[in-house]
């Protein structure tokens, strides 16, 4: 089951509860699938298109965010 994880255009609260704001490139890159981890407990979203969704931290696609150095 997925769960809704409350964002709007600027951020995003994970499932701890603390609110992470976008990084500038985000908005940028709005079409390209990016990797976020949270920076209190380090759990993965994949950003897209506007959407947040949680990943596994063991996913092994390579997302374009690693070429940020995120």
């Amino acid at each position: 089951m997925m769960t809704n994880i409350d964002h709007d255009e600027k951020g995003f609260t994970c499932e701890c509860g603390l609110r992470n704001d976008y990084p500038n490139y985000v908005q940028a890159h709005w079409s390209v699938k990016l990797a976020y981890s949270c920076g209190s407990c380090h759990r993965q979203y994949l950003l897209f298109r506007g959407t947040v969704t949680k990943t596994s931290r063991d996913n092994p696609e390579v997302y374009d965010s690693e070429a940020f150095g995120d």
